[in-house]
């Protein structure tokens, strides 16, 4: 295939093109661009249009404007305090002048001071004694650049390099390397109306309107996500093909003979959800066929997960395998195991065989809990019953990790808000088992935390998806509101002093900003005595927080669900796993220190009875972001929209590796935003792979997707 391929750019380096400056190349090389396929995929941050722009005489006090024109003066205003820089300038056009005022920005004197063509100015035009002002503007060099559309470039202070070099080197770049190679099928391209690659990344660059801006982007955009899908693929069939898994007995939802669930479901007083169903089916659907499970389920907090669950285990069970179900921490392992005891009706601990479920039919499910707190002696019967088989569910923590903890035969693994476990961690029971048995156990993964429909594709394509999208019947909605004012805080702590003389419980959550575990006891501790003595006087108040003993933690927790603590001040350690049904008052301290993510699972620990709800988010912030989380909790309940705020205002992190907040691997596509995109990329990478599987009839794709994964990332996607 003919061409300069994206792999070729990637080991060219900047330094050894003659035709670049040694000063170009210093500067790019400041903002991480060392490669010439680094300065080919640095894309603008923003674009001027030099027909659309205000004129300095029509800017509005209150509105977000783009202004051009050149700075006329420029000074350092003395202010009262030392810390303070002020460096005041005057922006002018033929229309007339605007002030720019820079706090705490003492290098903008000298910048400004240089600057002798068009620079663009960002911001907000303000009203101050008068006079109209923009208060730290983003400012970015136009130069004598002529064209209509200019890109303007992220920039950082101090790197020697303005957006006209960084245009100038990039299009030079493509003139020497044309022409760029294609690796998007021509059938791909044209069924998508799709430019080409050489053409897009001109256009992105240097565009000659706003709309082939925008088909460029598209372009490129599809072109990020593709990789990533024809990646994964790669991932799902290698996985496939390799691996041999177990051929559950899966009645009443296929092939099989055994009772177990049949028998489960009369017994509940209540019918699963049309979601639930639909999930189980899923389920049921890849745990007939003896190729290993790998499914991601999504439910938001009080779906009714622990239930599917329960199911997925019995398909192992009734055919005679085991199934473990990992738990990120002590509470929630607990919360699992209680509500499995609960759901099984009778049944106990495994350490007695009492009469339980199925015991007038077969022998009685064997459940365990082995935490890290489980009594010596207690773990040994746990462990032995686990490599003989006596064991057919257990649930735990970390615990079930550590060195000897092996099983007869593990026909499935269940882990919980996987977030919280390293990939290591995660597949290390799945893993070991399959060195034993030489079969792999399915896999069932597990998170409250919603993930938009289009990101999973992406950021977990390696799994496939089941969501359950709809609550039980009885679930009540929880009220939200941000009370902004530290004078307002008070509504909150009456309407919870008002729910307790109605008998109802709640929770007050600390925030807290400490990283060590011990200083967050003790600002827990010091709440939880002020609270005593002021706000919550008189009512009987539970603590929970990290570093308490396990069995105080537990005696707390006791006291709590059986009434004997009306409210219960606590870490986060209650953000998941505590079901109370009683509890209705949800006050979150400082609640701009937390993420949206983390206060949906908290604000979930109420609204889980038949009772009104209701949560309040205490705060005093403007700051925006911030802001947006909070008022996006106090406009909905529904996790999945609030996760796509999240993506939004956090970022969308990287894809790859550790898919967290960071360096992302899309520089333009967004799992948000391009829908469409996500679902074309899927089907179009599948089709590929289908004819193509090993990709021998496009090579150059495949040296690329060696450059934008590396041999851990594509591991790490394996063990995941």
């Amino acid at each position: 295939m003919s061409g300069v391929g994206l792999e070729d750019l990637a080991a060219t380096a900047l330094a050894d093109l003659a035709w670049l400056s040694p000063k170009v190349v210093k500067g790019l090389e400041a903002l991480d661009v060392v490669t010439a396929y680094d300065l080919v995929t640095y894309y603008p941050r923003r674009y001027v249009d030099r027909t659309r722009h205000v004129m300095i005489a029509d800017a509005v006090p209150g509105e977000e404007v783009v202004l051009i024109g050149r700075i006329a003066s420029v000074r350092v205003v003395p202010t009262r305090k030392r810390s303070m820089t002020l460096v005041e300038a005057r922006l002018v056009d033929e229309t007339g002048s605007v002030g720019l005022r820079f706090f705490r920005q003492p290098w903008r004197a000298k910048q400004l001071g240089r600057l002798h063509g068009d620079i663009a100015v960002f911001g907000k035009v303000e009203l101050f004694r008068k006079e109209r002002q923009l208060v730290n503007p983003l400012v970015d060099p136009i130069g004598d650049r002529t064209g209509r559309i200019v890109p303007l470039y992220p920039l950082r202070d101090g790197a020697g390099i303005d957006s006209g070099a960084i245009a100038s080197a990039v299009l030079g770049l493509l003139e020497r390397f044309s022409p760029i190679a294609e690796t998007i099928p021509r059938a791909v391209r044209d069924a998508l109306g799709l430019l080409g690659r050489e053409e897009a990344l001109r256009a992105i660059h240097a565009p000659a309107t706003l709309e082939q801006r925008l088909e460029a982007r598209r372009r490129i955009a599809f072109e990020e996500l593709f990789r990533i899908q024809v990646m994964l693929g790669l991932v799902r069939r290698e996985r496939d093909a390799h691996q041999r898994g177990f051929a559950h007995d899966v009645a009443p939802f296929g092939p099989g003979t055994g009772r177990r669930v049949a028998e489960l479901l009369a017994r509940l007083p209540f019918s699963l959800t049309a979601a639930q169903r639909r999930v189980v089916t899923d389920i049921a659907g890849d745990m007939q066929r003896d190729r290993p499970m790998h499914r991601l389920l999504q439910g938001d907090v009080g779906a009714g997960k622990t239930l599917v669950a329960l199911i997925a285990a019995l398909f192992a069970i009734q055919g005679g395998h085991q199934a473990a179900l990992l738990a990120p921490t002590e509470v929630l392992a607990e919360q699992h195991f209680r509500t499995i005891l609960s759901l099984l009706g009778t049944a106990r601990e495994a350490r007695e065989r009492t009469p339980g479920l199925f015991d007038d039919e077969v022998a009685p499910i064997e459940v365990a809990l082995l935490t890290g707190t489980v009594a010596s002696k207690r773990r040994a019967d746990i462990v032995e019953g686990l490599a003989r088989g006596t064991i057919d569910l257990v649930v735990g923590t970390h615990a079930l990790l550590t060195e000897g903890v092996n099983l007869a035969s593990l026909g499935l693994v269940v882990v919980d808000e996987q977030h919280r476990f390293g990939v290591e961690q995660r597949s290390l029971l799945r893993d070991r088992h399959a060195e034993i048995a030489g079969r792999v156990a399915d896999t069932l993964v597990m998170t409250a935390t919603p993930i938009p429909r289009t990101a999973a594709m992406t950021v977990y394509g390696d799994l496939d998806l089941s969501v359950i999208d709809e609550l039980p019947p009885g679930r009540t909605p929880i009220r939200t509101k941000w009370l902004r004012e530290r004078s307002a805080y008070v509504e909150a702590f009456d309407y919870l002093r008002a729910e307790v003389g109605r008998g109802r419980q709640g929770y007050v959550v600390c925030a807290l900003v400490e990283e060590s575990e011990r200083l967050q006891a003790r600002s827990a501790e010091e709440e939880f005595a002020r609270l005593g003595n002021s706000e919550l006087a008189g009512l009987r108040l539970g603590l929970l927080h990290g570093r308490m003993p396990a069995r105080e933690k537990d005696r707390q927790m006791a006291a709590f669900r059986a009434g004997i603590i009306d409210v219960l001040v606590a870490t986060t350690v209650i953000e998941v796993g505590v079901d109370v049904p009683n509890a209705t008052v949800m006050i979150i301290e400082d609640a701009d220190r937390f993420g949206i993510a983390q206060l949906h699972q908290l604000r979930g620990r109420v609204g889980r009875g038949e009772h009104a709800s209701a949560c309040f988010l205490l705060a005093e912030t403007d700051q925006g972001p911030t802001a947006a989380r909070l008022e996006a909790l106090e406009r909905t309940t529904d996790g999945f929209e609030l996760a796509e705020v999240d993506l939004v205002l956090r970022g969308e992190g990287t894809v790859l590796g550790a898919r967290q907040s960071g360096r992302s691997d899309l520089k333009l596509a967004s799992v948000v935003r391009d829908r469409p995109l996500v679902e074309a990329a899927r089907h179009h990478a599948t089709r590929l792979l289908e004819v193509d599987p090993s990709l021998r009839e496009h090579p150059r794709l495949a040296r690329e997707l060696a450059l934008v994964a590396d041999p851990d990332q594509l591991a790490y996607l394996l063990r995941s």
